[in-house]
């Protein structure tokens, strides 16, 4: 249904969780993928799985708060696949600490990987995207930029909220060049980033979503597959809630 054949994704964070599965889905889907991540093991991974999928694919190892390896991200996938049609911005890391507990290098390097590697890699891809006049930016947020919710520090929200914003400013600014830029807000996903959590506070969580589950990487990745799809060619600067009903805009 959704075809992206002849198409080039770049994944940010694809190693695992949520953006393994995104990498695998448009893959799926027909795309090439280029898997950017910092996590040269769990990347390598990701990328036999893909190749194991039939899906073209390249790893790069590369942290996306240094310009010269976002510089290399792109290059690597015009050099490998000669274009670029797909961006997804999911490299983030998470921390529930609390705010007198935060430490300023903890502060900046939230900022940095959640808001700066958006930045540099929007910044990258977009002058190849306004020549072709075509492409797709998803921005992946969290349900936190939205809301407060429990076991998530302050800067992580504020991180997670400030995608939001700049989703919506970079959109008002490139949908004349037909490059459509929106985002998905994730509520609280099955992924390693949980793994701390105890059964009692997953068991809250639970509680407090109207669906009665907590979210699946395959649901964020659906709503990524839908918003790169043609689909969704008159979606610009919106935010897709995929929270089971936890945050109902």
């Amino acid at each position: 249904m959704f075809s992206l054949q002849g198409q080039t994704a770049i994944v940010t964070g694809a190693s695992k969780g949520i953006g393994s599965v995104i990498a695998l889905t448009l893959g799926l889907a027909g795309a090439s993928v280029i898997i950017a991540d910092i996590d040269v093991e769990n990347g390598n991974k990701t990328s036999e799985q893909l190749k194991n999928s039939g899906i073209e694919n390249k790893f790069v190892y590369s942290d996306v708060t240094k310009h010269l390896d976002v510089a290399n991200i792109f290059e690597t996938a015009i050099s490998q696949f000669g274009t670029v049609d797909i961006l997804v911005n999911n490299a983030g890391i998470l921390s529930d600490r609390f705010i007198t507990d935060i430490t300023e290098q903890e502060w900046d390097a939230m900022i940095d990987v959640h808001l700066k590697g958006t930045f540099l890699m929007c910044r990258a891809v977009v002058p190849h995207m306004i020549q072709k006049r075509k492409g797709k930016i998803i921005n992946i947020a969290s349900m936190g930029g939205l809301q407060g919710v429990p076991l998530a520090g302050v800067h992580y929200c504020a991180a997670k909220g400030g995608i939001m914003a700049f989703t919506r400013q970079l959109a008002l600014q490139i949908s004349q060049y037909n490059i459509h830029v929106n985002c998905v807000a994730p509520g609280t996903t099955v992924t390693e980033m949980i793994r701390n959590r105890t059964e009692e506070q997953l068991n809250n969580i639970i509680r407090s979503i109207p669906l009665k589950r907590l979210g699946m990487p395959e649901d964020t990745a659906n709503a990524v597959l839908f918003l790169a799809s043609p689909y969704a060619d008159y979606i610009v600067g919106e935010t897709i809630d995929v929270n089971g009903g936890k945050y109902m805009s």
